[in-house]
């Protein structure tokens, strides 16, 4: 259910994906996941925790092992010298030639994800020795470089530091460094600014707007912040249950939600109440061990009819770019 983005850099389709429970039982946590984005796109991941969002992620990256299994599905990279290739066809020693050089991450927790007993220059030159070959002087310039480019005071002294001499938000440019050191074509951010306070949050969303302008690249940007959204996003995707239930541009989804979920969300919101009070989603998200036959959301959908509860809502192109997984889209 996606509509087609021109030229993509990278082109989800079908993404299936099971995980191991604590049980030993298989769980299906992505439900056939189609995502598309072009060069220079911003696609935005929403949905409440547990929808899918990072399993998302982690099926791109490959980075869905021991517990996870991919089951079907294809993730299409543009390499820019050839054809595109499927990330799931390649194998592990392959996969680690793209992760860092054509596709790279940023984490949600800077803290977790560099590593406390090594300072941030040899964490970032790590990945440039790997991917680029450098060495040296030539080595020592491009961490300096990296750094500078994401606003970081003083690289000489920071490259020199470890992560916990840093502040949060400094913390965080540095993950940024190391994920954009190498160019990549993509970059996936797994809800980079939900630890930082208001003001870090808006310097880091203006840095990479700023960057990805000067770059080009696409970048997958996950959260469940809708203000976010509204800030660094041309596209939307609405994900619940493990399955994209709508997809638009960014004002279309705001102006005018086309599946029930969506509309929940956005009602949910401050500036959306009117001085009212804030409405909220009745329940909780679905347990993907034991999902209903029907549409996931239905148990919480002050829309639901007869369809709803027994059958899963076919994905419906609405044109203009729009998608929505829903029996009652055109009632919204």
């Amino acid at each position: 259910m996606t509509p087609i983005a021109s030229d993509p850099v990278v082109d989800v389709r079908g993404l299936t994906l099971d995980f191991i429970d604590r049980d030993g039982g298989t769980v299906r946590v992505l439900h056939g996941v189609d995502l598309t984005i072009a060069a220079g796109e911003t696609l935005a991941l929403v949905g409440e925790s547990g929808s899918g969002k990072s399993a998302t992620s982690l099926g791109i990256m490959r980075l869905h092992r021991p517990r996870g299994t991919i089951v079907g599905g294809a993730v299409w990279l543009a390499t820019g010298a050839g054809p595109p290739a499927d990330l799931l066809s390649l194998s592990s020693r392959a996969m680690t030639t793209v992760r860092g050089a054509q596709v790279a991450m940023i984490f949600q927790e800077p803290m977790t994800s560099l590593n406390p007993v090594h300072r941030v220059g040899t964490q970032i030159g790590e990945s440039l020795r790997l991917h680029r070959g450098l060495r040296g002087r030539a080595l020592d310039a491009a961490v300096l470089a990296s750094l500078a480019e994401v606003g970081i005071p003083d690289p000489v002294r920071r490259a020199a530091a470890f992560p916990h001499e840093l502040s949060g938000g400094m913390r965080q440019r540095v993950l940024i460094a190391l994920a954009l050191a190498c160019d990549p074509r993509l970059l996936i951010a797994d809800e980079p600014t939900t630890a930082l306070d208001v003001t870090v949050q808006a310097q880091i969303l203006d840095l990479l707007r700023t960057i990805q302008r000067a770059r080009g690249m696409a970048i997958l940007f996950i959260t469940h912040s809708l203000a976010v959204v509204a800030e660094i996003a041309d596209r939307v995707a609405v994900m619940y249950a493990g399955r994209i239930v709508e997809q638009a541009p960014v004002a279309a989804l705001f102006a005018r939600p086309r599946h029930p979920y969506t509309r929940a969300l956005l009602e949910s919101l401050p500036g959306n109440a009117s001085g009212k009070r804030l409405r909220v989603i009745p329940g909780s998200v679905v347990d993907v061990r034991r999902p209903p036959p029907g549409c996931a959301f239905e148990p919480r959908c002050a829309m639901a009819a007869d369809p709803c509860a027994v059958t899963m809502p076919p994905a419906a192109m609405l044109g203009d770019g729009r998608a929505s997984r829903c029996h009652r889209w055109a009632e919204l």
